[in-house]
């Protein structure tokens, strides 16, 4: 996964609702496991958060968690 395949994929995508974690590309927040999912064609059950954000974080995107 590429910065610019991560990018390719999610443009002009809807994002879903974010409930804890997100990932900020090209100015939108996207939930990270949905972002993941989109961009690996992983289902959303067969990895966690944490694998998620790792990976976004290593690619150099915003990745943030919401505050109840």
């Amino acid at each position: 996964m590429s910065t610019d395949e991560v990018v390719r994929k999610l443009r002009g995508v809807k994002p879903g609702r974010i409930k804890a974690h997100a990932v900020k590309i090209e100015d939108v927040y996207h939930p990270i496991k949905e972002a993941f999912a989109t961009v690996t064609g992983a289902d959303v059950l067969d990895f966690n958060t944490n694998t998620a954000r790792n990976a976004f974080k290593r690619l150099g995107f915003e990745v943030v968690r919401l505050s109840r």
